[in-house]
């Protein structure tokens, strides 16, 4: 059976990620409008689809959970916290986020250049970092592990790319519901980036590595 509640807190540790909505942001005021941000967009949620069905096919092979030994699940999740707490310090140590902030200059010129294919792969690069790969395989292994049968693991994986995805997108749908009118809010949410996305960053991994410990203890008992 899925424990879905298991794969919330890597679904939304993924989608709360400064890094991909600030370039999203600045692909929609640039020239080459939204084909660029929304391909950034889907190039992000692929990269997490791959990584899910990676894992999915890894958790699949693990043998099954005895009375004599942990649960996989419980495994998986401590490692999960581990690394997402040295993940939050190190993060705390550097006190920035990487040369993509939205505050370099040389950075929003490299977007202006960014035509959609280009940034289709920059959105899946993007998602190449410690915090998304290890909370995709996490929630990956746990699906696998537990073995639904092949209709319900499509629905489920589904449902953890959507909600990965779901605030990297919501620039995009901002600017096409709102239209000229997105300009204020998007500026708002680029600003708010720049000044607290590091700080936010590490606050999200300090959470999550607290999560996935008491779920990992939780499957020790």
């Amino acid at each position: 059976m899925v424990d879905i509640a298991a794969l919330v807190p890597g679904a939304v540790g993924i989608a709360l990620s400064p890094l991909p909505v600030a370039s999203v942001v600045f692909l929609l005021g640039h020239r080459r409008g939204y084909g660029s941000a929304v391909a950034c967009a889907a190039g992000w949620m692929a990269a997490v689809a791959v990584a899910l069905v990676v894992a999915v096919s890894v958790g699949e092979q693990l043998p099954s959970a005895t009375d004599d030994g942990p649960p996989v699940q419980a495994l998986v999740a401590l490692v999960a916290a581990v690394v997402l707490f040295v993940l939050a310090a190190w993060q705390w140590f550097r006190r920035r986020l990487p040369d993509g902030s939205p505050a370099s200059t040389r950075w929003a010129d490299a977007m202006e250049a960014l035509g959609p294919g280009r940034a289709f792969g920059l959105g899946a690069l993007l998602f190449v970092s410690p915090k998304s790969v290890v909370l995709a395989s996490a929630a990956g292994l746990t699906l696998g592990d537990a073995d639904p049968r092949a209709g319900l693991t499509v629905v489920v994986g589904a449902l953890f790319v959507l909600a990965s995805g779901v605030v990297v997108l919501l620039p995009v749908v901002l600017a096409v519901a709102l239209g000229p009118r997105a300009e204020r809010p998007l500026e708002a949410m680029r600003s708010w980036i720049a000044r607290w996305g590091a700080l936010a960053l590490v606050v999200v991994l300090v959470v999550l590595g607290v999560v996935q410990l008491v779920i990992g203890l939780t499957g020790l008992r």
